[in-house]
């Protein structure tokens, strides 16, 4: 402002300033076709797969969107107060019903058990339910050694991370030891 020029750069870019149409869409969608792609080099498929997301907010739903689209069925979607595990799946009519909450009521995720009874509202982040794959989409550090070793134990077959490093040191030792397909 003071020297009348702008030199520097801008994330979230406007149509305008050379911004992306899909922009909101943008990141869930590429963790999942990240982890598409990891899949069809190693003859796996997200049809029929079970997959672990955390957050709620346009990666998280994003990328949950794109899961369905895919085949998969979503388990979780979590906030700051905890995670929704939905043993039937979170489906599109149950996402979208998400959406609203978060983005127009901005409302906590822990309102969902109310609206879907069958779903169950925990403390903490969902790296505890078993699953074929995980997608971090909160926040950084949210999988630490011992929730990569749970995710491990619990059959989790790969993790493609959708949020800013969402995987401490340690845990990304424990994925790759154990041989799971890992995304950044």
């Amino acid at each position: 402002r003071l020297t009348n020029k702008f030199e520097g750069i801008l994330t979230g870019k406007g149509l305008e300033f050379g911004g992306s149409l899909i922009r909101t869409e943008a990141t869930g969608y590429g963790a999942v076709y990240f982890l598409q792609c990891m899949l069809e080099k190693t003859g796996g498929a997200l049809d029929g797969a079970t997959v672990s997301i955390s957050g709620s907010g346009n990666v998280a739903t994003y990328a949950a969107e794109k899961c369905l689209h895919l085949g998969a069925k979503v388990l979780t979607l979590s906030d700051s107060g905890g995670y929704i595990f939905d043993p039937n799946g979170i489906d599109a009519e149950k996402l979208e019903w998400v959406k609203e909450l978060k983005n127009v009521r901005r409302g906590r995720i822990s309102e969902y058990v109310a609206q879907y009874p069958g779903a169950e509202f925990h403390e903490g982040r969902p790296w505890s339910v078993p699953c074929d794959y995980a997608i971090p989409c909160a926040t950084q550090n949210e999988i630490d050694e011992d929730e990569a070793k749970l995710l491990v134990k619990n059959g989790c077959k790969g993790i493609s991370e959708g949020a800013n490093m969402p995987t401490v040191v340690e845990g990304i030792n424990v994925v790759q030891e154990a041989g799971i397909l890992y995304g950044q």
